[in-house]
């Protein structure tokens, strides 16, 4: 069974496609998964096992497929189809069903079954977006997934990632300092992980403040991401892709999160602890009563 799904978001988003993935397998034993996604996300999910191959979305012949419909006169299929057309199975989350794109994905994968789903639900839908998918696919008879023991080496670090894509969604990085020195002083070795939105952010002073009292690890790729992880005792971020990598790994995590709805959009993982503040997210956001129970959090999930 060959199935293709096609998905074009966050990298927080592209892992809560993993409960989905998961599932196709468990439906289809024999089955191969491909992924269309950003380039570096497809490399990710492959080390995962997510999928066993994948494909770049922003393909100049695929981007050419939300634009007017593919020529029918003296072609065939074969002359504007891309490497992953050939699928028993096409579940697309780029498109409606009715644009241009379906269209031109019916002409390009005559034999395949096409399913489209939405990848984000409506801010009332009472559930996790993991469910939403799986409603929205219900003909296909797919299960949640069975999750994995959590991974957690009791001579690793708490590796902490104090950043996200929003402004909006971060904790005060001196409460993240906070709990650094405590963690450490507990005898639990403390790292910290930066991508490029950090490095770009916080102040030289800052970056050069973390350098001198932690391991800094500064924007590595995703892959290799996934290897630090997995030799972590724990982990504490805020609602970003990271923190959703970490919890698909197993790892036992703290996840902060502000004005998102934590219900929809939770990390997926076997030992996850969502901590998410009430009432106002702006000033409020960091304030003493709320350090004290993410402290609390990390010290139980690393004990």
């Amino acid at each position: 069974m060959k199935i293709t799904v096609v998905h074009q978001g966050a990298l927080g988003d592209t892992l809560l496609l993993a409960s989905l993935l998961v599932s196709l397998q468990r439906r289809w034993s024999a089955v191969q998964r491909t992924l269309v996604t950003r380039c570096s996300f497809g490399h990710l999910m492959i080390k995962l096992g997510l999928a066993e191959s994948a494909f770049d979305a922003d393909d100049a012949r695929h981007s050419a497929w939300f634009g007017a419909s593919l020529p029918c006169t003296n072609t065939s299929p074969s002359d504007f189809s891309l490497p992953w057309t050939n699928s028993d199975l096409l579940l697309s989350a780029v498109s409606s069903g009715e644009d241009a794109w379906a269209a031109n994905a019916r002409q390009a994968c005559p034999g395949a079954r096409i399913l489209f789903f939405l990848p984000r639900p409506l801010p009332d839908y009472p559930h996790h977006v993991t469910t939403f998918h799986r409603e929205q696919l219900a003909p296909l008879g797919l299960r949640p997934p069975v999750l994995t023991n959590p991974v957690q080496r009791r001579h690793g670090p708490l590796l902490i990632h104090p950043g996200s894509g929003g402004r909006e969604k971060c904790w005060p990085l001196e409460n993240f300092i906070r709990v650094a020195h405590v963690v450490k002083e507990a005898g639990i070795r403390v790292e910290f992980l930066l991508g490029e939105v950090e490095l770009e952010r916080f102040s030289r002073h800052d970056i050069a403040r973390l350098g001198r009292e932690f391991a800094v690890h500064c924007n590595i790729p995703l892959v290799q991401v996934v290897d630090l992880l997995a030799e972590s005792r724990g982990y504490l971020g805020n609602d970003s892709g990271i923190t959703h990598l970490a919890a698909w790994v197993g790892v036992p995590v703290v996840a902060i999160f502000g004005p998102s709805n934590a219900v929809q959009w939770h990390p997926v993982g076997p030992k996850v602890q969502v901590y998410q503040p009430k009432g106002d997210f702006g000033a409020q956001y960091g304030a003493e009563k709320d350090y004290q129970q993410v402290l609390k959090l990390v010290l139980e999930q690393c004990g």
